[in-house]
């Protein structure tokens, strides 16, 4: 790479690290701790004689003065503080969430009372409320108990968390029109995953070199246009799935790319990858009209491959044909190359793929968590988490809507703490913390907390005659989540302001939003799936269940015009383009029920959520074969505009 008129090094990759300057070849870098930054707690000593404090045990201050080195319990900081109130509140959450089944059941017995999950909570000091992390099991002995059949009786109905079987539903089936009834018929229970699975694959062209000289085509990048570029990633995809420390991947990742130029190492992989997102990413500057930073300082190729026709598709293509020698690494660049190629093969509309590539992560998170690397420092340690987590988060979105065998990451939810953000240890102490702050930490734990509420309800309310009783509570447990959430995060009604000052807040705001709305929507399915099959069958206390979920089955924020336009930076989208199509059945299902009290249950406004629907997915469609099928599917029911 070139950067100006600055001397090349190794490929014509610059030295200079502007902000990031003070990163050091690997034999100067210190073996144990960079000690150019402020100490976290320095010794008594050192703080009464206003040195700095290398925080070893003694200190080489006491060691040298042949003084009694002591420290004093340190103080939390005020990001820790309320990290701690965050972690409190999901542990207190769990706990609730644990005792769910049993309040609606039978009293727990005194083995559930004193179960391990509850022993480490209990175990645990408030001032490390964040060391502690246990996930309660999914479903908990009391309800297995009541979902158990007897020996005589028949199995209970179980229904599919997939919003594409809706279209398989016997009551949805009984009301579509004789031509729709037929296409419907050819098609299999599995359907979305044998389109996703029978499509040809990714185009592997590379198309800037075919326009400059020599085979190298990356070496006519500049540094500053690099760091730009990935830049943009942590300011859009890493504030939704922060799997990458924005420190370490400049003063280490980029690094090493800095010194010795793109290579076919994990290094020059990820920093391709990043770049990808990072065009992406800056696509979405510009479709939500916010400036996009330092535009000046993008070269000409990477404008170009930003107007590829999925962004940035040179460089992820140019990181899969480098990847090869790397396939058995497990580091956490390694795991970081196949999560971002999974968020890449999301924001494209490829779920299989993007299976494919959480599956890989979550066979190097699998391994962290089963044979742990020596030593473990606290950093290392909490990437481990921060990789665990996106690993997970993004899994469990496929494996739900595809049916696709998940991993064996949820055997080790017991074990893995939540993360705690810790901060790159070989940080100058001059060098101003980035952007990459506690808001989005907060709104990742918050993601963490909704998963465990929304699995619960997947696990055990879905069932063809459910619980009232056990939907209320699961409804008071996810207001207490929204609830719960800290003030910067939390909100007061269902109609926010949408000013925002960057992509990555809009986004943010809305996915929160929407998993609120989508979990009532979703608490409520069972019940609408009784409604359209035995619509006799239901009680006052069940059309209850049906109208509200009809309610937060509309207006989700994910379609808001400033979301709808980053069509760069929307995570999701395959999955609730999926979700919709659902929701549109049922509500078509509703309208031309037999039954009176079915159709009055339709809200008014229903019609114009409809048609905004509709034109969410045929956005969509152009990207996936499934979308599309799904679109032409809903055309029989639905007039669709244009």
């Amino acid at each position: 790479m070139t950067s100006g008129g600055s001397r090349p090094v190794g490929n014509g990759i610059t030295h200079h690290l502007n902000t990031y300057d003070d990163v050091k070849d690997d034999d100067e870098r210190p073996s144990k701790k960079a000690r150019n930054f402020i100490a976290r707690q320095a010794c008594e000593n050192c703080r009464s004689r206003k040195t700095r404090c290398d925080e070893d045990y003694p200190c080489k201050l006491c060691r040298d003065l042949g003084l009694d080195c002591s420290y004093a319990e340190r103080k939390p900081t005020k990001n820790e503080v309320s990290m701690s109130m965050m972690f409190g509140t999901l542990r207190r959450m769990e706990l609730k969430l644990d005792r769910l089944s049993s309040t609606t059941q039978t009293p727990p017995s005194r083995e559930d009372r004193e179960s391990p999950v509850t022993a480490r909570v209990q175990a645990a000091s408030p001032n490390h409320a964040e060391s502690v992390r246990s996930i309660p099991s999914v479903l908990s002995p009391q309800s297995q108990s009541h979902r158990q059949p007897s020996a005589n009786s028949k199995p209970p109905s179980v229904l599919s968390f997939s919003a594409h079987r809706t279209i398989h539903w016997p009551g949805v089936t009984d009301c579509l029109p004789s031509k729709l009834v037929d296409i419907t018929a050819a098609l299999d229970r599995s359907y979305p995953t044998r389109f996703e699975s029978d499509r040809t694959h990714l185009d592997p062209s590379i198309q800037p070199q075919l326009g400059l000289q020599g085979p190298d085509w990356l070496s006519a990048l500049g540094l500053s246009c690099v760091k730009e570029v990935s830049n943009a990633f942590f300011d859009t995809f890493n504030r939704v799935y922060p799997f990458i420390d924005r420190d370490y991947y400049f003063l280490s990742t980029l690094a090493q790319v800095v010194r010795e130029g793109f290579g076919y190492d994990i290094e020059s992989c990820l920093v391709l990858n990043v770049m990808t997102l990072g065009c992406m990413g800056l696509k979405a500057f510009e479709e939500g009209g916010f400036d996009v930073p330092q535009r000046a300082s993008l070269s000409p190729l990477v404008l170009r491959v930003m107007e590829e026709d999925i962004a940035g598709l040179s460089f992820f293509n140019e990181a899969r044909r480098r990847i090869g020698f790397c396939l058995c690494e497990r580091d956490i660049q390694s795991c970081q190359y196949y999560l971002t190629s999974a968020v890449f093969f999301a924001q494209t509309m490829r779920p299989v793929d993007e299976w494919m590539m959480t599956t890989r992560a979550a066979t190097s998170c699998t391994a962290f968590w089963q044979c742990p690397p020596e030593p473990h420092d606290e950093w290392l340690a909490d990437m481990h988490s921060r990789l665990f987590w996106s690993a997970i988060l993004l899994e469990t979105v496929i494996v739900q809507e595809l049916e696709l065998p998940a991993s064996r990451l949820k055997e080790f939810e017991d074990i893995v703490p939540l993360p705690k953000f810790t901060a790159f240890p070989y940080v100058s102490k001059s060098r101003a913390r980035n952007s990459d702050d506690s808001y989005y930490h907060y709104h990742f734990l918050a993601q963490i907390a909704h998963r465990i509420i929304l699995s619960r309800i997947r696990d055990e309310l879905f069932y063809a005659n459910p619980s009232p009783t056990l939907a209320d509570e699961l409804r008071h447990q996810l207001e207490q989540w929204r609830h719960n959430l800290p003030k910067t995060l939390n909100y007061s009604d269902d109609t926010p302001d949408q000013s925002f000052t960057c992509p990555a807040d809009a986004v943010v705001v809305a996915l929160l939003y929407t998993r609120y709305r989508v979990s009532l929507f979703h608490l409520g399915r069972p019940f609408l799936f009784k409604a359209i099959q035995s619509p006799s069958a239901l009680t006052e206390r069940d059309l209850a269940m049906c109208a509200e979920s009809l309610q937060y089955a509309m207006n989700w924020p994910l379609t808001w015009d400033l979301c709808a336009k980053m069509k760069n930076f929307m995570p999701l989208k395959y999955f609730a383009s999926g979700q919709m199509f659902g929701q549109l059945l049922i509500f078509y299902a509703f309208r031309h029920s037999p039954d009176s009290r079915l159709r009055e249950l339709v809200p008014v406004e229903a019609e114009s959520w409809c048609q905004r629907m509709l034109t969410f997915i045929s956005e969509q469609a152009v990207s996936s074969p499934i979308i599309a099928k799904d679109l032409k599917m809903l055309s029989f029911l639905y007039p669709v505009d244009g």
